[in-house]
């Protein structure tokens, strides 16, 4: 729920100087295409007008024919940024900019949504464009595989920056509608099953009503959400932004996100509906907020068109998922005594914890705190450029059953943070699903001081626990075909571990892979069309990409020539070629060009 725009940060400090003196890629793609995109000019993609400035927007880098690069995830999930109210998608700019050069995390590009595309205040619905007077329009953006990609609500009607249509004031319910959208071709494609959601403020409700409405599961019925963290979230609401200040921030407190963010009403004095529960009537004992009637534009809370229903089912209603990662980012300003206080000026605590309205959670979110020494009046919106924060919360996963799913063969990157209890060692687990037996060989560098282990299904110790050695971990373990799972520790993570990741591999052998491929040649590697296989005489090849999917299997019955694998209507990328002959099997990764 960010309620300060730029002239808001202007505004800050200007009132503080009184005080004190008297923010491998593939191919390019488009979005979901099953989705119809309403028609804009290309050029509002990228950039924007703002008075007389042409102001250029974040965009990802879309490779050509002399600049190809072959994407390599470096996370196992890729992130998504989802901005709060009366914000964009650029208040993300800081932080993602410091992942770009810090990491080389790749940018995959911008999913933008006009939410009030009929411009009518007054009616609301989940619809979306070409349906006649839908409320939701997506603008088609380019879209690449990537670490991370960002949403944007901030849209006009023409689908242009900076909306003037409340866009990004609407209701929540239409914005978990556009998550659904935006999740579903993120796993298209990135060929992952799961996503890590990153909000601020409302941003953060926004991915819970995704997680939480049942109308937005995928087409297999899952959420594939396998982290949230918030930064500010008003769990429990907050009505901080209809104060006096709303006329500077330019939020309107009719709108729908106001509605919905309401800690209580303030006439009629309950808890906000969206969150809580409650019929969609409005009157003096019912979402009364201010002395004249109508308070709201409309009281559709739950966006299906029809008005005035009773028992709407509240967010904090609904079950939640506990297999979900959670942690919470909380700041907490100064007062005028010099004493932090539990609010971060516009969301105040308990209500920015999740455990608050989720005691019972198996795994209870991870909560950090930003103690601001310098602000008194807020610093809620500054919490998205924190990116030592935000790292912090996206540290990951402490529980095994909780644990990130990682391939075969393929290096990523892990990240050391500073815990809840700051004397606590880091535990990071990642899962593995094992096919067949095989020797898996560990491989972590730029560890640091720890311990690396595997584990089986039951958390039983497979083998023992392996130190580091100079900051290294290289240790093999016998496995049989089932789940396992690598447990990195590292001991005393420093308040700057996060700048530095860890990267680790899993490399597997088949153990009854032959001595018989041990001499097999294969060339040209990049390939273009045909590629020759020398001493292997094979009888079966699959062709995989990097995370196990299979997209061709060749039999040998079927070749001219069990010497040559013709690979020309693959796309480019990297490829895993496994050789079988006689249950004796031989991988070999292949790059086609």
């Amino acid at each position: 729920m960010q309620v300060y725009n730029t002239n808001l940060n202007m505004f800050k400090k200007t009132l503080y100087a009184l005080i004190f003196s008297a923010f491998s890629i593939e191919a390019a793609y488009s979005q979901d295409t099953n989705t119809e995109f309403k028609s804009r000019p290309k050029e509002f993609e990228f950039t924007y007008k703002k008075g007389d400035s042409i102001i250029a927007l974040k965009s990802p880098k879309i490779p050509n024919e002399n600049n190809k690069i072959i994407f390599q995830g470096k996370t196992p999930y890729p992130i998504i940024f989802i901005h709060g109210l009366n914000s964009s998608s650029e208040t993300w700019n800081a932080t993602t900019d410091y992942f770009d050069t810090q990491y080389n995390y790749i940018y995959g590009g911008r999913f933008d949504f006009c939410l009030n595309a009929d411009n009518n205040n007054t009616l609301a619905n989940k619809n979306f464009y070409p349906v006649s007077g839908a409320d939701i329009a997506a603008f088609e953006t380019s879209v690449i595989e990537g670490d991370y990609y960002t949403v944007n609500f901030n849209v006009k009607i023409d689908g242009t920056f900076d909306t003037d249509v409340l866009s990004n004031q609407a209701a929540i319910a239409k914005q978990g509608a556009a998550l659904k959208r935006v999740i579903e071709r993120i796993l298209q494609i990135t060929d992952k099953d799961k996503v890590i959601l990153v909000g601020h403020s409302m941003g953060g409700l926004c991915s819970r009503e995704y997680i939480q409405n049942s109308e937005n599961r995928q087409s297999d019925g899952k959420h594939h959400v396998a982290k949230l963290l918030t930064l500010g979230t008003p769990h429990g609401g907050s009505n901080a932004s209809d104060s006096s200040l709303a006329g500077f921030t330019g939020v309107d407190v009719s709108s729908e996100a106001i509605r919905d963010l309401k800690e209580t009403y303030y006439y009629s004095g309950e808890k906000s509906h969206f969150l809580f529960g409650g019929n969609e009537t409005q009157d003096n004992n019912n979402m009364n907020d201010n002395s004249s009637i109508p308070d709201f534009y409309n009281t559709d809370i739950n966006c299906n068109g029809i008005t005035n229903e009773s028992s709407i089912m509240g967010l904090n209603q609904r079950p939640l998922d506990n297999l979900i990662d959670f942690s919470n980012i909380i700041g907490r300003i100064t007062n005028a005594f010099g004493t932090n206080i539990t609010t971060d000026g516009v969301v105040a605590e308990p209500s920015s914890k999740i455990n608050q309205y989720y005691p019972a959670l198996t795994y209870p979110a991870k909560v950090f705190y930003f103690n601001s020494g310098y602000d008194i009046i807020e610093n809620h919106t500054e919490l998205p450029g924190y990116y030592d924060l935000i790292m912090q919360g996206l540290d990951e996963p402490e529980f095994k059953e909780l644990a990130y799913q990682v391939d075969i063969n393929k290096e990523y990157n892990g990240y050391a943070t500073v815990q809840e209890n700051t004397t606590s060692a880091d535990n990071d687990f990642y899962k593995i699903v094992v096919a067949d037996a095989v020797t898996a060989n560990i491989v972590v560098q730029n560890f640091g001081t720890g311990t690396g282990s595997i584990l089986d299904n039951t958390g039983t110790l497979v083998g023992t626990i392996q130190n580091s050695n100079n900051g290294a971990i290289n240790f093999s373990r016998s496995l049989t075909a089932g789940t396992y799972f690598l447990k990195l520790t590292t001991n005393s993570p420093t308040a700057a571990s996060y700048q530095n990741p860890y990267k680790f591999t899993i490399n597997a052998t088949l153990n009854n892979q032959s001595t018989a491929f041990e001499s097999v040649n294969f060339y040209p590697n990049p390939v273009s069309n045909i590629l020759t296989v020398e001493n292997a005489s094979f009888e079966k090849a699959t062709i995989t990409n990097l995370i196990g999917k299979k997209l061709k299997e060749i039999n040998a019955s079927d070749l001219q020539n069990t010497q040559s694998i013709n690979m020309s209507d693959l796309s480019e990328g990297m490829y895993l070629i496994t050789l079988e002959k006689e249950n004796q099997l031989k991988t070999i990764k292949v790059i086609k060009e």
